[in-house]
């Protein structure tokens, strides 16, 4: 629906998957709305607006979800008022996420993958009475008549720079050194990612911008040692799209070549035992800002350290999104959005480190696992996979072990059985269940498994899961100021007994866990299953705890009330001394958010302020 008069015209270009819905309005009010396609259109309105004076343009989408098998999406590369384009990713842009309630605001992005509204802060100067345009020609459903199409402005730059060029019009013949063809068609881009790369090899010049349009591979691009430093990278926000052949396992596969980009280009119809990029033995790499569907792995490095993953969309892949595997020391793995990966039944983690050390995982979020979402450690008693010194800080986990009796949604294993060095700190992990949950699961938000040791888990808002946070066989570990609240199984648990063969005799000891806020609103507060001395469990803070109900148990039986006990049993067998019990504040726990008010008590006792407004994506 389309306003078709006024003295402000208001162009919105959008696209979306399975017909996402929007609705514009200025200053609050409705104006019109629109449903995307696949292909980016321009939807015109024109309405009154008091000129000389500044106002809110808002774009909100209002219908996000599943629609078969196909996760909706709008996405918005440019607003046009009176003829002045604004870019979403502007500094006037702000993506206020859920309701338009000024909460949960970040910064403007084109990619609207939840509910929630762009806002543009248009200063006067976008109203001024001779600054208006006229829009284009319209029709009824309020997009512009397709037979004078516009051209949105890249959110990256246009080159400026030497470069080759690949195009759907181009030529392999050509130079490449053309971004269109020429006038009279005797020069122009390359039309293969092969051309380029031949031509980057017998030059100077490192950098191929991709066109858009469709690419279809039917074999591997792969780099070598002599394409050290070359960048593959779409041309301003043009969406170049690669799409796996049949015959081919992996799509861009880099061995030897160090210090190589690959940045803002998205992956499609791969297969489901491939991967879409593999590198090994290289380092230096850099996948930035690309688009990942469907298919097996989505990015996995291998024996190539120094490398970033950073601020890419993957959905739906049918194994690891992201596989950081033996050898990849000092990988950064940040600002990535995961939904719905391992979706083919392959692997069980959406970012799974393994055999490598010194990897930071920060600021990701993950939705929708069927097993675990982000997995860190070794799976060989022989330390031949050992890994060291993880941080995992600042990510978002969202429904983890859907499919899956036994998982976490982050989940550490150390099979060698010595100190990690791990970090878990300031994470949200809510959601995580079971297969059947309620069943005999072992299912939990943090998940020290298989003798994980010497790990530092702190600051994170674990909450809304089948089980808190789980020690299995490990020993000096430290759970200390984290909030865990609200999982219908414990809030806590530890146990001695591993399954899993290969025990080289150390008994868990030296786990310190105080300093947590741990409400009982569901669910029972802690398990142990081991010796008596399995961890130190002191100076916590304790809400919703019924302190007459039986909320503890321990087996053997240290209690004098038996395997189970009430919060006096629990602290005369010689449990959390120092601990208390109280109200910690939470901002609004019906509505599932157990952050705390800046009034909370907690601050006054040593609790340390975590900061939410830091989990998850950075844009």
């Amino acid at each position: 629906m389309a306003t078709t008069s006024g003295n402000s015209s208001i162009i919105v270009t959008a696209k979306g998957v399975a017909d996402a819905h929007f609705d514009l309005l200025v200053d609050g009010k409705k104006i019109g709305e629109g449903t995307t396609g696949a292909t980016a259109k321009d939807f015109v309105f024109k309405t009154d607006l008091a000129e000389n004076q500044p106002h809110k343009v808002q774009v909100q989408y209002d219908n996000d979800g599943i629609v078969n098998g196909k996760d909706r999406t709008l996405t918005v590369s440019e607003i046009t008022i009176n003829g002045e384009s604004v870019l979403a990713s502007d500094d006037i842009v702000s993506y206020d996420k859920g309701a338009l309630d000024g909460r949960d605001v970040v910064d403007g992005r084109a990619d609207m993958w939840w509910n929630g509204t762009l806002i543009v802060e248009a200063d006067k100067s976008y109203f001024s009475e001779d600054g208006v345009t006229p829009p284009a020609e319209t029709i009824a459903d309020g997009t512009a008549d397709e037979s004078t199409p516009t051209v949105s402005t890249p959110t990256v730059p246009k080159p400026t720079g030497p470069g080759y060029y690949v195009a759907e019009n181009g030529n392999d013949s050509w130079s490449g050194k053309l971004a269109a063809p020429n006038a009279d068609g005797t020069d122009g881009p390359f039309s293969s990612l092969e051309k380029a790369q031949s031509a980057m090899r017998s030059s100077d010049i490192d950098t191929t911008y991709v066109r858009g349009g469709d690419y279809h591979q039917e074999n591997v691009l792969w780099l070598e040692g002599q394409d050290s430093g070359v960048t593959f990278t779409s041309y301003g926000n043009e969406q170049a799209v690669i799409h796996s052949g049949s015959q081919a396992s992996v799509s861009i596969g880099l061995g030897g070549a160090k210090n190589v980009t690959i940045e803002g280009l998205t992956f499609t119809d791969g297969r489901s035992d491939g991967h879409y990029v593999f590198a090994d033995n290289a380092a230096g790499l850099t996948f930035a800002n690309n688009v990942v569907e469907g298919g097996g792995y989505g990015i996995t490095v291998q024996n190539s350290a120094d490398s970033r993953v950073v601020g890419n969309q993957f959905d739906r892949t049918g194994a690891e999104a992201i596989y950081v595997k033996a050898g990849s020391d000092s990988t950064v793995v940040s600002d990535n959005l995961i939904k719905h990966p391992n979706s083919a039944d392959r692997g069980d983690a959406g970012i799974w480190v393994n055999g490598s050390n010194d990897v930071e995982v920060t600021h990701n979020r993950i939705e929708n696992s069927p097993e675990k979402a982000i997995a860190v450690g070794s799976v060989e008693t022989t330390g031949s996979d050992a890994t060291y010194r993880a941080t995992i800080a600042y990510n978002e986990v969202i429904n983890a072990n859907l499919e899956s009796d036994d998982g976490g949604g982050i989940y550490l294993i150390n099979r060698q059985q010595d100190l990690t060095g791990h970090t878990v700190i300031n994470n949200e992990v809510t959601g995580t269940t079971a297969t059947n949950p309620s069943g005999d699961v072992s299912s939990w938000g943090i998940y020290l498994d298989d003798w994980t040791s010497g790990a530092t888990v702190e600051g994170n808002l674990v909450h809304g899961n089948i089980g808190g946070v789980f020690l299995h066989g490990g020993w000096d570990n430290k759970v200390t100021e984290n909030v865990i609240a609200d999982n219908s199984g414990a809030q806590i648990g530890l146990q001695q007994d591993v399954a899993w063969g290969g025990w080289k005799g150390k008994e868990m000891s030296g786990n310190d866990i105080s300093g947590n806020i741990v409400d009982v609103r569901d669910g029972t507060a802690v398990h142990i299953y081991g010796p008596a001395d399995v961890g130190n469990i002191h100076d916590n803070f304790y809400s919703s705890l019924n302190t007459s109900e039986d909320l503890f148990d321990a087996w053997p039986q240290v209690m004098a009330s038996g395997a189970e006990g009430d919060l006096s049993d629990w602290q005369a067998a010689g449990y959390d001394e120092g601990s208390v019990t109280l109200n910690p504040n939470f901002v609004n726990p019906g509505a599932n958010d157990y952050s705390l008010s800046s009034s909370s008590p907690v601050y006054g006792l040593g609790f340390d302020r975590i900061s939410y407004d830091d989990f998850g994506l950075l844009g």
